[in-house]
């Protein structure tokens, strides 16, 4: 399904369930914050979230908490940060909630930052504050979803419900809800009618329930002791091919196909290599997940973890998981195949064909980041790959770490990212409006026409019964064609906003300052700009939901730009923390062994992000770097990112002195450009 097809469908089942702008709003807001196809400032890991923070506060304190360690992880630095990041974000969030709700919570929080890092230094005070820390994690969570609830029931503020939206985001992506998942079942409870908080509460975040999972287990003919090796809940099996299997129900036949599968890729390995033999055996596993996309992705990490155990002493073999996984939920007998990871079909291209050999390194670590499946250990090799680019955490001669530099960088190019992302998203949501329009008048029409025909032919008492029906159903008719007059003249609005960006064909916007210029035209601005500034003016007043709140946001920043500075520079400390936050796992990760958190599948979306990002700059630097001044050409990496940070700050500068006169979007982060030349030269 294309994106106008399914976001069209999701604006029709909202009118069909009768949600107004505001639930809309919140609904489209945890979906599109937990969609794995955002862009990175639009998805939930890049957002402070209070349930995110205070777990990760607690996976911390864990950490230090281990006995025996001579250099504890996370330095007591960072521990005692993310103390701090977590007080904020609750009082932060307290005013969106019931008062006093957090009262609790925010106390511990205080006590353990009055100790200070002292606080912090010994395992058993650790441990100690690890246990206040994980009581309190369940108060911030019902807290979250209890504002939530009332979000859904009332008119809140914007402000209010946009924070609970996130929070509840970032709660389904941590507690393993796949988008795929969320968003089909969503639209199901949608189409059923009118939906309470409650109802609303129970689709998002369904109870946990025991799902069977099998994965095929290749290199082996056996897994023995397998269930002295995992927990005796997974009632773990290794099943041999031809034995029988239970308590699969309708799921019995996919087992047995999942099997033959094995069993005809080994064979085919076989006759491939000729002397390479290959067994297999299948592992049914138990795990308790809240849909079944989370379930296989969890059976799948539980049956890796058991394989661990028996790396020592298969020196010349290995053992793996193949990618064909099974998921069967014995309480509604639904099955789930999939192959992990999915792949794709398009073409693909590099970034440029101009890559320096000396990021090589970086390329070839982001790479593995990003196929590899335990998302700790991917997590922590994201920083590694920023590491290759000579990214440190240690202040340098100017007093900056090269944490902060490339946080710098960042956010100028999420800036664009997030312009262009804008775009996109009211092309979209304007086609949707009107595809629905469209289908709700094509089905209006419909009714009114079978009404009025059956109502000619009526007689008696039915007749009259009858032509009152097809009455109000022509009145509806009329109502959906005046919507889609509405729809059509908006879709005349955004050609004449295309006319002046130069949108092609296919729909990419190239010239991003043309797109801002619609926003806040001069007052001499030549006609076909005030047309695009009329036409953007009534895309805002005709769009509703997210896209809409997303455009007021946008428009009232680049009518301020210094709040437009400050909107950058808080995505530049956003990315700092989550760079610190990356550093912590790789530390915890690859140095402590520590290979699971509570946060982790939010962890290894923002670090694979980030690197995309910081890919995506440096690979457009580079790709143009030949129509650079002599003095910005054959830069390594990391003077490419120092370049950048003293660009942002240059850029801030002028901000906020109150103009965006000359600000350069379309080459913001290019070696092309200073960011600031737009009218000059």
């Amino acid at each position: 399904m294309s994106l106008v097809s399914a976001a069209s469908e999701l604006i029709r089942l909202c009118w069909r369930a009768g949600l107004d702008e505001g639930q809309r709003a919140l609904l489209e807001t945890v979906l599109g914050a937990s969609d794995p196809r955002a862009v990175l400032t639009r998805h939930v890991s890049h957002e402070p979230t209070g349930v995110a923070a205070i777990a990760r506060v607690h996976s911390a304190l864990e950490s230090r908490a281990r006995p025996g360690r001579a250099t504890p992880q996370p330095y007591d630095s960072l521990a005692f940060s993310l103390v701090e990041a977590a007080l904020n974000e609750l009082n932060v969030i307290q005013p969106h909630v019931s008062a006093g709700r957090l009262d609790s919570s925010v106390a511990v929080l205080n006590t353990i930052k009055a100790g200070g890092k002292a606080g912090l230094t010994s395992a058993a005070d650790c441990r100690t504050k690890a246990v206040l820390v994980e009581g309190i994690r369940a108060d911030v969570r019902a807290a979250v979803v209890d504002g939530f609830a009332e979000a859904w029931r009332s008119h809140m503020p914007e402000k209010t419900g946009q924070r609970l939206a996130l929070e509840m985001a970032a709660l389904c992506v941590m507690e393993g809800r796949q988008h795929y998942f969320l968003s089909a079942e969503v639209r199901t409870a949608l189409s059923r009618g009118s939906l309470d908080a409650d109802q609303m509460l129970k689709v998002l975040l369904p109870a946990e329930r025991d799902i069977r999972v099998a994965v095929i287990v290749e290199g082996t003919s056996r897994l023995e002791s397998l269930g002295g090796l995992m927990d005796p809940a997974c009632a773990a099996m290794g099943v041999s091919p031809g034995e029988p299997t239970a308590g699969w129900g309708r799921g019995t036949s996919d087992l047995e196909g999942l099997a033959d599968l094995a069993a005809k890729a080994a064979d085919t390995r076989r006759e491939w290599s000729r002397d390479q033999a290959g067994g297999q055996v299948l592992l049914t596993l138990s795990v308790r997940a809240r849909d079944l996309g989370g379930a296989a992705l969890l059976g799948r990490r539980r049956a890796s973890e058991s394989l661990d155990q028996y790396v020592a002493g298969q020196r010349t073999s290995e053992i793996r998981l193949r990618p064909e996984t099974l998921a069967y939920d014995p309480s509604s007998d639904r099955t789930l195949r999939l192959s992990v990871p999915a792949l794709g079909t398009r073409p693909v291209r590099p970034l440029t064909t101009d890559w320096p050999p000396a990021l090589r390194e970086s390329l070839r670590t982001a790479h593995i980041a990003r196929v590899i499946e335990a998302p700790t250990t991917a997590a922590g090799l994201c920083w590694a790959a920023l590491e290759a680019l000579d990214v440190k955490t240690k202040k340098g001669p100017d007093q900056k770490t090269g944490i902060e530099k490339v946080a710098r960088a960042l956010s100028l190019q999420a800036a664009r990212q997030q312009i262009v992302d804008l775009h996109q998203r009211t092309r979209t949501a304007v086609a949707a409006e009107v595809a629905a329009a469209h289908a709700a008048h094509h089905d209006a029409q419909a009714k009114a026409d079978r009404l009025e025909a059956v109502a000619r032919k009526a007689t008696g008492d039915h007749a009259a019964t009858v032509a009152r029906k097809a009455t109000a159903a022509r009145a509806a008719e009329l109502d959906q064609r005046t919507a889609l007059e509405d729809a059509m003249k908006a879709e005349a609005h955004c050609a004449a906003l295309d006319a002046w960006t130069g949108v092609g064909n296919d729909g990419s916007l190239r010239k991003p300052d043309r797109w801002l210029d619609a926003f806040a035209p001069p007052a001499d601005a030549e006609s076909a700009l005030q047309s695009a500034a009329e036409a953007l003016d009534a895309l805002t007043d005709f769009l509703s939901g997210e896209t809409a709140a997303r455009l007021r946001h946008w428009r009232a920043m680049l009518a301020a730009p210094a709040s437009l500075s400050t909107w950058i520079e808080s995505t530049a400390d956003r990315f700092v923390k989550s760079l610190d936050w990356l550093y912590v796992i790789r530390n915890t990760a690859l140095h402590d062994g520590r290979f699971e958190s509570s946060t982790d599948l939010l962890d290894v979306h923002a670090g694979r992000a980030l690197v995309d990002l910081t890919l995506e700059f440096l690979g457009n630097w580079y790709q143009h770097e030949a129509k650079a001044v002599p003095g910005l050409v054959a830069l390594p990496s990391i003077k490419v990112i120092e370049h950048l940070a003293a660009r942002q700050e240059e850029v801030l500068g002028k901000l906020r002195g109150g103009t965006r006169d000359g600000w350069h979007v379309t080459r913001l982060t290019s070696a092309t450009s200073t960011g600031w030349d737009r009218h000059l030269g």
